[in-house]
């Protein structure tokens, strides 16, 4: 699953002639409301990002799960595309967690950050976006 993930997110790349830095500062940290549009019934929870230089973090404080982000490119329109990695709460765990890891592609929007999650599970896709705002630290 993570090769085909990875896989896709080259394609992305490839596409939309990413470059290898992200022309987009997200530094600081972001919340709002992530909806995941894969359940029979979407469902909606708090997504915190934040950033300290290159290094991104996730939370998802309602699903007791963390991430962590590594860049995989950029593009010259602004779309910052990563890899997330769940540290904690990671459903494969078998500790009762419910997240698994994805591809987050990040981009700024007036005084947002626009963000859309894609992941395979059994050869299914699973889809969630969010529109974050600026939190304070």
């Amino acid at each position: 699953m993570r090769v085909l993930v990875t896989c896709l997110a080259m394609v992305l790349l490839s596409v939309t002639g990413a470059s290898a830095t992200s022309p987009v500062l997200f530094s600081g940290s972001w919340v709002g409301k992530m909806t995941q549009t894969d359940e029979p019934k979407p469902r909606s929870y708090v997504m915190r990002l934040s950033f300290k230089g290159d290094v991104g973090m996730t939370s998802y404080p309602e699903l007791g799960c963390k991430g962590e982000l590594t860049q995989l490119g950029s593009t010259t329109d602004g779309y910052a595309i990563y890899r997330e990695t769940i540290t904690s709460g990671r459903l494969e765990d078998g500790g009762g967690g419910s997240c698994i890891d994805g591809v987050v592609v990040l981009a700024p929007w007036r005084a947002f950050i626009t963000v859309g999650w894609y992941a395979l599970v059994d050869g299914q896709p699973l889809f969630a976006s969010a529109r974050l705002e600026q939190a304070p630290d």
